[in-house]
């Protein structure tokens, strides 16, 4: 019978992980952390420009785009402490995902924006307003939900407001 013969590999990254020398974890993480600071100013105005997107396709009632530029607004928000902004996006997003089990409803997508602009004027600090400001999104959300759930009359989530 033949015996198995079992070889060992280092690979690149073992090696380099072997050479003294280096940065801590936290020491990197800080120096990162730093790096991704420089670009909070722009990325906070990208914010703004793209609420102020959200705003005209609101206005020009614009349905498709107002998922599209939300999902780019979470993205940014992402990247940052942003308080209150990130969760306030989301449920922005889950209410106009093309997808979702929500529907369709510009007031409530009027409301969510409002929100919006209220959490970046007060840069984005959690507050008790923009506890409360979440809680109403959470409740704007869970009754565009309830309608559906309800069968909501004719309204089918992806067709209404089309």
């Amino acid at each position: 019978m033949t015996e198995a013969k079992i070889f060992k590999h280092r690979s690149s990254l073992a090696k380099k992980m072997a050479v003294p020398g280096g940065k801590a974890v936290d020491d990197a993480l800080q120096a990162a952390e730093a790096a991704l600071e420089t670009h909070r100013d722009a990325a906070m105005h990208t914010l703004d420009v793209t609420l102020i997107r959200l705003d005209a396709c609101c206005a020009a009632r614009e349905r498709d785009q107002v998922y599209v530029q939300a999902a780019a607004m979470l993205d940014m928000a992402g990247f940052f402490e942003t308080g209150p902004l990130h969760p306030a996006v989301f449920s922005l997003c889950e209410i106009s995902d093309p997808a979702g089990d929500h529907v369709w409803d510009w007031p409530s997508v009027e409301v969510h924006l409002r929100a919006l602009r209220m959490i970046l004027l007060d840069e984005c600090r959690t507050t008790q307003s923009s506890q409360v400001l979440l809680d109403g999104l959470a409740s704007v959300r869970q009754r565009c939900r309830l309608i559906v759930q309800s069968g909501g009359g004719s309204v089918s989530p992806n067709l209404a407001g089309r």
